[in-house]
């Protein structure tokens, strides 16, 4: 279904008209001049972001970065926790009975610990109150990112009134989405015992398909939550993940009250359109290649029409990159394991279904399929390579983001959570290969933690024989860019403003050039395009420069001239660097956009390879990222997730601060520069600084 015929995205809480009829504050002060970070009140020592529809704090952290904003260390991360409400409490004005509901409902990683805390009353969690905080070594609070909400004791108590169903908010949710009118009647709760007030339950969908009314392809997840709406006022909502046939998948909240509105939708799909089919390097941690064909960095640095030359897969036999969590249990002879289920969605329903391919064994423990260029991806013997490949890139994914932080705590997609320190089961990622949905394009739809995210790869129809995403590192990178971006930064519902779309585009380029890049490559002087061998079209052959992008990625600003202020619509691209032909649209569109926050990613990396050498460059940006992300508040700004990343190296590698803000100051993201309001659309009004402290 075109984009153009589904809802908008609408958080309730962010939407001035809701805010003057429910009698909430108008849109806090736009930040200084100087940048969003800025003492709150009497507390000097700390750097406080205020969210923009609230007044409220939803990013709090030391003045200097790594400065812990709790004087006091040691003891558990719960202790650390209880330490910092009660002497930074008043930051958000929390009552007793409202710091009281707050509570660490896990603790994740080894070198970068972040103790995940949510607001609940009498079970039920207040929407939005996702808070990571982050513990240093010594059992300090580090920084806090995200917001509580005053009041909410008060008004979750004293509201108890009936009002809409469960599943009359499914129905209303399900008639928004598609049009199309669902009776109450066909959503029956399914067995719930042992699930608590404010717990996810699930709801089948009996005979909710029949007629025009597509069915439903997963049960409905639904749990009670106590929606903020500004000026200590709140309503109770319905919470559910939609999973209809036809539509991507959908996040609400739907009002109990009164007259059942729509407080929040959220469509839970990420597009872009590239894909590459993963070759293996056979390096010390057997990374892929970019693709079948790889050709980054450009050979030339120029626009040329250069097209790389395939190269023959390697077999890499191994069980997995973390001991003791096999991607396989020894009996398998397909590739459905506990982190990933591979498989090619060919036909109609979506998921795995009669008429589908998993990708099987051709031996005992071995997946021995070669890619014969010369058929098409539809060949059956090229299906299955590409199956293989693209599980391969899953699992690897996994791990690696495993190892900077991205564990069961943090929110991870595994059938089941191993090691028992928090998170939910039962989510393995759904990679869909082939998927009949579309052509030339891929996606990834990422729930909250507990169902499993599901990627779409297409079929590439533009070259003849055509190609298939499948298998291709660098577009299997970027979506499951997606899906990490997505679950760390509010649990699904964060990244719900232009921004953080925007960000979330450029954080899977990121992981996709990086994370394929090798110790050979030229970062200094460098293309790195986030595409190359699906890209090709009649009358575009310079694929392996471009990409997709309006330019590939560099640190010579001869070939990514882009800097901060090209995020807003009307800042004109500078001349003489080349520019993809193909290219336009505005720069606040979110791959516009995203361009910019992974070209100042990439300017942090490149400077941490210079200083460290690649291997060790790698591992800590993943780390730093991987913790900004954790450190980054709902609804976030470019500033603030620049702050997360900071955050991140001060209370792991201090020693790297200097070369992270070297990075960020060069695109133009520096000290004092100011991001766009959140909800901005436009992206207009960035201030722009070079400067380093």
């Amino acid at each position: 279904m075109a984009t153009g015929e589904l809802p908008q995205d609408f958080h309730a809480l962010y939407d001035p008209g809701v805010r003057r009829v429910r009698g909430g504050p108008p849109a806090a002060t736009a930040p200084s001049p100087g940048g969003e970070s800025r003492p709150a009140g009497g507390a000097v020592d700390l750097r406080v972001d205020q969210d923009e529809a609230t007044g409220l704090p939803n990013r709090v952290a030391g003045l200097t970065p790594g400065a812990p904003p709790t004087a006091e260390g040691g003891g558990s991360p719960e202790e650390a926790v209880g330490r910092f409400l009660a002497e930074r409490g008043d930051l958000w004005q929390l009552s007793p009975q409202d710091a009281g509901g707050v509570a660490v409902t896990s603790v994740s990683g080894s070198r970068l610990r972040t103790a995940h805390l949510v607001q609940r009353v009498d079970g039920v969690e207040v929407f939005g109150s996702d808070v990571t905080a982050a513990i240093g070594p010594a059992g300090e609070v580090v920084s806090v990112a995200g917001q509580f909400f005053p009041g909410a004791a008060e008004a979750g108590r004293a509201d108890r009134a009936a009002g809409t169903t469960p599943e009359e908010a499914i129905a209303l949710a399900a008639s928004d989405l598609t049009g199309l009118p669902y009776e109450p009647s066909s959503f029956v709760l399914e067995e719930d015992e042992g699930a608590g007030a404010g717990a996810f339950r699930s709801y089948r969908a009996d005979g909710a398909g029949s007629g025009e009314r597509p069915a439903f392809e997963r049960p409905v997840r639904l749990r009670e939550v106590l929606f903020p709406l500004g000026g200590r006022q709140f309503a109770r909502g319905h919470h559910l993940e939609l999973w209809i046939r036809t539509f991507p998948a959908f996040g609400y909240v739907v009002e109990v009250a009164g007259e059942p509105e729509v407080l929040f939708r959220k469509n839970l799909r990420a597009d872009v359109a590239f894909g590459y089919r993963v070759h293996n390097t056979g390096d010390a941690v057997c990374r892929p290649e970019d693709g079948p064909a790889p050709g980054s960095p450009h050979p030339t640095g120029v626009p040329d029409g250069f097209q790389a030359p395939t190269v023959p897969e390697r077999l890499v036999t191994l069980e997995s990159l973390l001991p003791g969590r096999p991607w396989l249990p020894d009996d398998a002879t397909t590739t459905a394991g506990n982190n990933c289920t591979a498989y090619a969605d060919l036909s109609r329903p979506d998921g795995l279904g009669p008429g589908d391919v998993l990708g099987r064994v051709t031996g005992p423990h071995v997946f021995d399929h070669t890619y014969d260029h010369s058929r098409p991806a539809t060949d059956p013997e090229n299906l299955q390579a590409s199956l293989v490949g693209m599980f391969f890139h899953v699992n690897w994914l996994h791990d690696r983001w495993y190892e900077a932080g991205f564990d069961e705590a943090a929110g991870n997609a595994q059938q089941v959570d191993l090691d028992g320190t928090g998170g939910v089961g039962g989510d393995p990622v759904l990679a869909e290969g082939n998927d009949f949905s579309g052509t030339d394009n891929a996606n990834m739809q990422t729930p909250a933690d507990g169902a499993s995210p599901r990627m779409q790869m297409f079929e590439f129809r533009a070259v003849t024989p055509s190609r298939t995403s499948n298998h291709e590192a660098l577009i299997t990178f970027h979506e499951m860019g997606h899906y990490v971006t997505n679950r760390l930064v509010g649990n699904a519902s964060g990244l719900a403003n232009r921004q953080g779309k925007a960000m979330g585009e450029g954080w899977g380029d990121f992981f996709a050039i990086c994370m394929t890049s090798q110790a050979t490559d030229a970062f200094a002087t460098g293309v790195f395009p986030v595409g190359g061998w699906t890209d090709r079209a009649p009358g575009f052959d310079d694929n392996y420069y471009f990409s997709i992008r309006r330019y590939p990625y560099s640190v010579d600003t001869a070939k990514n001239p882009l800097t901060f202020r090209h995020v807003g619509d009307g800042a004109l691209l500078p001349a003489g660097p080349p520019r993809n032909p193909n290219g336009g649209g505005a720069n606040s569109e979110v791959h516009n956009a995203g361009e910019v926050w992974c070209t100042a990613l990439w300017e942090v990396f490149v400077g941490l390879v210079a200083r460290h050498g690649h291997a060790e460059a790698e591992r800590r940006v993943l780390d730093h990222v991987i913790g900004g992300l954790k450190l980054t508040p709902s609804m976030p700004t470019f500033t603030q997730a620049r702050d997360g990343v900071l955050d991140a190296v001060a209370a792991l590698d201090p020693g790297d601060l200097a070369d992270v803000w070297a990075g960020f100051a060069k695109r133009g993201m520096g000290v004092g520069a100011v991001s766009p309001p959140a909800t901005s659309t436009s992206l207009a009004g960035v201030v722009e600084s070079f400067a380093t402290p």
